[in-house]
């Protein structure tokens, strides 16, 4: 029973040093700037998305082969169940999205277009919280818990901001978390390359044989 607790927590600790090198944050801030392009009038760089989707897995691994492993050596990890994880974050996302209609429903008495627009930045707050409280499970990273905060905290305020054109709400929340990522992203990437140093050839203790 020690085993198992102790492997998953050596797992967890494996995953959050993985977390740490700001390929998280950097890519979430791509993603929500392209999203962000969706409501204005030309959306020329939504198609992005759909190769973000089908290249992600190559991304992460060209990143991490570049800026991570050298540094902190090469981890393998159990590969999460893809359907699983990805049926979940449908499932979330469908009934965050049902609420948000009740939610719309009972307060205004009718739901419209505009008022689902006014509302999208706090249903974009509610599902990061579900993607980063998932990722604080599973790294024990607390910096998720500022991502949420500030996701929450804003999705609200944005709401609550009446704006001339409804889609300029959804667009600026959107533009502001992007920002927030990617400069958070660039600062957890400067420490960790500064805390981890790459590590050359003969300090991993490999030799040319």
């Amino acid at each position: 029973m020690t085993d198992k607790i102790n492997l998953k927590d050596m797992e967890k600790r494996a995953h959050k040093l993985l977390n740490e090198d700001g390929m998280m944050e950097l890519l979430m801030g791509a993603i929500l700037f392209v999203s962000s392009t969706s409501f204005s009038g030309t959306a020329s760089f939504t198609p992005f998305l759909g190769l973000y989707v089908v290249f992600m897995k190559t991304i992460i691994e060209a990143y991490r082969k570049r800026v991570t492993y050298p540094r902190i050596g090469y981890l393998k990890l159990p590969d999460e169940e893809v359907k699983d994880v990805g049926l979940g974050i449908l499932m979330f996302i469908g009934v965050i999205m049902l609420a948000l209609i009740v939610f719309i429903s009972l307060i205004y008495g009718q739901v419209t277009g505009v008022l689902v627009y006014r509302w999208i930045p706090a249903l974009v707050g509610l599902i990061l919280f579900g993607g980063l409280y998932y990722n604080y499970e599973r790294t024990g990273d607390k910096v998720n818990l500022v991502y949420i905060a500030i996701g929450l905290i804003s999705g609200l305020g944005f709401s609550l901001l009446d704006f001339t054109d409804t889609k300029l709400g959804p667009q600026l929340h959107l533009l502001f978390l992007s920002g927030v990522f990617i400069v958070a992203g660039i600062i957890r990437l400067r420490n960790f390359t500064k805390r981890y140093p790459v590590i050359s050839v003969d300090e991993r203790g490999i030799t040319d044989e």
